[in-house]
């Protein structure tokens, strides 16, 4: 099981701490990396190694995702200790033919919605730059 309240805590201070810039943004929370249908949208990831503590994490996000930073796009990943290990990534998520998103969500919630169904993801979450976080 993955640190909910270490990802609560992130997940608040991002959303407490957005300013008009903010891009919104998607995280993933992985039990598996390599199995999950992600690539990177970068060249380079900005993270020499992990980043663990929950405000740097936080932090690091803010930062990123403000619309005129290149690293804004697609989803960051974290690993199931909720240290974040991956930015900017593409996130192609199988459509379940059974299980239905809300109709009036964007692109970012229904992937957010399929990929919380694969098997190695944990948790996503999506914080909005006009409406608060979703945790799926």
């Amino acid at each position: 099981m993955y640190n909910n309240f270490k990802l609560k805590k992130i997940v608040e201070f991002i959303n407490q701490n957005k300013g008009s810039t903010f891009s919104g943004t998607g995280l993933i929370v992985y039990e598996n990396l390599p199995s999950l249908p992600v690539e990177p949208l970068i060249n380079n990831t900005l993270i020499e190694s992990n980043i663990t503590e929950a405000n740097g994490i936080a932090e690091k996000l803010l930062l990123i995702n403000q619309r005129d930073c290149i690293y804004h796009d697609g989803f960051h990943l974290l690993n199931k200790n909720i240290d974040l290990t991956h930015l900017s990534y593409y996130f192609s998520t199988p459509i379940n033919k059974i299980l239905k998103p809300k109709l009036e969500r964007g692109s970012r919630y229904r992937t957010a919605f399929y990929g919380s169904i694969l098997d190695d993801v944990l948790c996503t979450v999506i914080i909005g730059d006009s409406y608060d976080p979703i945790f799926l």
